[in-house]
């Protein structure tokens, strides 16, 4: 990797850490699986909960896992001295590092509603030092502690008593919505990111590895059917279920149905006359019923990932699946930011169907679909999702929910 990617990776790591903890205020965060008690064991490094304290993230909260261990190593009030913010437990993994940058920076473009306060203080020179995000685009440095502190709030994946579930699986559009209110609620909540032209351009989206969806232009990778754009069905489950690991967040719990329905709405708007065109085919939905998951299953799909002729998976990928593949330099060139590390990182849609959909359809344009015109390659496709979902560290405590 380019030692500037590499740079920027470890400084996008370092901001998650304060940033999450003043912005899930108002939206459910949730680790993707239930929480079980006899889970106690948490994974500390002393060096980067050093950072974490030194940052005073422990000024507003906990992190329940580790607060005997907390106030043990750095005194009692290191375990959350004035818990006015949510519990930080369970954290790991549930934003992007961009995500939490950019909520450092200005809290409200990244989380409307956001109660925390900007945290210039944590940026190199107060946020006067620059840095290229890998698109031509200067945005401010993290300090090394920041970076340090957000590493260490990543590596809270455990299960927590305080998080439900995060929402998965597909959705059905409850009833129509109404455009002008799916305007106003896109202005309130989504502008931040997605932009006030909804073309993926905004204060944060310069801290993404990955840009905001250009929605005005119709770039909408996650569906489930083989039109050029999602189904109003599709929509909603993205506004729903949120994409974790991104920085888009669960609307499940701070909108209502008839909300998330006049975002879809809305967004449709954007493209009116492409949605009408291709709505007979929004019934066509890739997904079948998925195989039992078994060992043999997963070992197929091992073998199919790192196939040279067709799959090509670890070209990008790597052999392990973390992202580091022989054309991860071409990947990073061409389109600004790297391959997914599918090991480490949360899949943005981590059940059987929605992976399934992924490698069938791809993401466009960085991400072919491999579904045969004849549907020959089904059992390929969801051997492929067995192997993904088994080395995923995220998805072995969600799968109880398939």
């Amino acid at each position: 990797m380019p030692r500037h990617v590499l740079a920027i990776s470890i400084a996008l790591l370092a901001c998650t850490s304060a940033a999450l903890a003043g912005a899930l205020t108002s939206v459910s965060l949730a680790p993707a699986g239930r929480f079980d008690p006899g889970l106690k064991a948490q994974s500390y490094d002393r060096d980067l909960a050093q950072a974490y304290v030194d940052s005073q993230c422990w000024q507003c909260h906990t992190v329940s896992t580790l607060s005997v261990e907390l106030a043990r190593d750095f005194g009692a009030q290191a375990s959350g001295a004035r818990a006015a913010g949510p519990d930080l437990a369970g954290i790991g993994g549930l934003y992007s590092d961009g995500w939490h940058a950019a909520h450092l920076w200005q809290p409200q473009d990244a989380q409307a509603g956001s109660k925390m306060p900007s945290q210039r203080s944590l940026f190199v020179l107060n946020g006067l030092a620059l840095t290229d995000n890998g698109r031509s685009e200067k945005r401010p440095a993290l300090k090394l502690k920041t970076q340090q502190a957000i590493a260490f709030l990543q590596s809270l994946d455990l299960p927590s008593v305080g998080r439900l579930p995060w929402p998965r699986g597909h959705r059905n559009l409850p009833e129509s919505g109404n455009v002008k209110q799916g305007r106003d609620l896109f202005v309130q909540h989504c502008t931040g990111c997605h932009g006030e032209r909804a073309n993926g351009s905004s204060p944060a989206a310069r801290f993404f590895a990955k840009p905001p969806a250009n929605l005005a232009g119709g770039v909408m990778q996650w569906r489930t059917t083989a039109a050029p754009l999602p189904s109003y069905d599709d929509l909603f489950t993205t506004i729903t279920n949120g994409l974790p690991g991104s920085g888009m967040p669960s609307f499940s719990a701070a909108l209502t149905d008839r909300d998330r329905a006049s975002l879809v709405a809305y967004i449709a708007s954007l493209n009116r006359d492409l949605f009408d065109a291709y709505e007979p085919e929004f019934e066509k939905e890739v997904a079948g019923i998925p195989p039992a998951l078994t060992s043999d299953l997963i070992a197929r799909g091992k073998t199919l990932f790192g196939d040279k002729n067709f799959y090509k998976c670890a070209d990008c990928h790597g052999a392990d699946g973390a992202g580091g593949g022989h054309l991860q330099s071409d990947v990073i060139s061409k389109y600004g930011f790297p391959p997914r590390d599918l090991v480490s990182e949360r899949l943005r849609r981590g059940d059987w169907a929605g992976v399934y959909a992924t490698l069938a359809l791809g993401l466009q344009p960085q991400m072919v679909g491999y579904l045969k015109s004849d549907r020959s390659n089904e059992a390929d496709l969801w051997a492929l999702a067995a192997f993904v979902r088994s080395i995923n560290r995220f998805e072995f405590m969600s799968r109880a929910q398939d």
